[in-house]
């Protein structure tokens, strides 16, 4: 077990010494990429968000036709209709 915890140990010295001696990598990034990631993320954001409101708001939207459609005619004077008579002369349709 002594060489167990021995091999143990000179793996975690080993590998803390060649994180810590590592160069940092000096490289570019340049402004496409982070405009893309924006991009990406603005598309994920607004997709989340229409499909909450889309759920909450399903039952407000299925309350509203039920009540439209539960509602009596307010009129049933034919006369008052736009397409009763299309061509607009009254004074004919009365004679």
């Amino acid at each position: 077990m002594n060489l167990q915890y021995r091999r143990a140990a000179v793996l975690a010295i080993s590998t803390s010494a060649a994180a810590l001696v590592a160069f940092p990598a000096f490289a570019y990034v340049g402004p496409g990429a982070g405009l893309t990631l924006l991009g990406a993320l603005w598309g994920l954001v607004v997709a989340v968000v229409v499909s909450l409101g889309f759920v909450l708001l399903w039952p407000l939207r299925r309350m509203m036709r039920r009540n439209k459609r539960a509602q009596p005619p307010a009129d049933d004077d034919p006369t008052h209709s736009m397409l009763s008579n299309p061509s607009g002369d009254r004074e004919d349709r009365r004679m």
